[in-house]
């Protein structure tokens, strides 16, 4: 009988005392489990921003060669020579740049034009904003823009080493639609041909379209054609 309260008194000692035992164990299974929570979170969101920055934003060393056109004369005699204006930008190192992903946006001051010109229409003065959305040969000029580029053309790419020249006259002409696209002061209603004031300074940056970032950004003043 002393054996059986002895053995009795031992149980209840272990049933009153599992709960306390068993809580260090509980919270220590309740930490990990946390834990592995928190690790594959993290893990989780490391993937993710992997997955976006895959995306490599291309990376060039462009300069700006020249800048040549200008507007002739003054007043009522003022014009403009389009096939004369000329710029030219030089690949110096980097990652080749696709043509068609890389779009170049211009501005400053000189002139446009509406209608055809030597067949009715009017010039334009003031602010210009020109726009190549690409730089591929679709919708260009194929006797100024095709010509000046058939090197850099050739292989769609913009490679080290290889000069790009945009013309006054790049835009297409006729039932193409053109991918050169020029504003004044807003308007939009131009034939897409652009020429700069000599002495004037412009802006050109070069545009990755699909990252749309900044590849470059170059200033240069425009010196008059010889």
């Amino acid at each position: 009988m002393k054996e059986w309260g002895s053995l009795r008194h031992r149980n209840l000692y272990f049933l009153k005392s599992s709960p306390e035992g068993l809580s260090p164990v509980v919270g220590s299974l309740l930490l990990l489990l946390i834990v592995f929570v928190l690790v594959g979170a993290i893990a989780s969101s490391i993937n993710l921003s992997g997955c976006r920055t895959n995306f490599q934003y291309p990376m060039a060393r462009l300069t700006l060669e020249s800048c040549e056109g200008g507007i002739y004369g003054a007043g009522s005699t003022e014009t403009v020579r389009f096939e004369e204006n000329q710029i030219i930008l030089m690949h110096e190192g980097g990652d080749p740049l696709p043509l068609d992903s890389v779009s170049i946006r211009i501005y400053g001051y000189g002139k446009s034009y509406q209608g055809i010109p030597g067949h009715g229409g009017s010039p334009l003065s003031g602010e210009l904003s020109v726009f190549y959305r690409d730089l591929g040969s679709g919708g260009k000029n194929s006797t100024c823009y095709v010509v000046h580029n058939r090197a850099t053309l050739e292989d769609g790419l913009w490679d080290v080493g290889e000069r790009l020249v945009l013309c006054g006259q790049d835009s297409a002409v006729g039932a193409v639609e053109s991918s050169v696209k020029v504003g004044v002061d807003g308007d939009y209603n131009t034939s897409d041909n652009y020429g700069f004031k000599a002495g004037t300074e412009i802006t050109l940056k070069v545009i990755d379209s699909k990252g749309r970032n900044v590849i470059a950004e170059r200033k240069a003043f425009v010196k008059l054609a010889d």
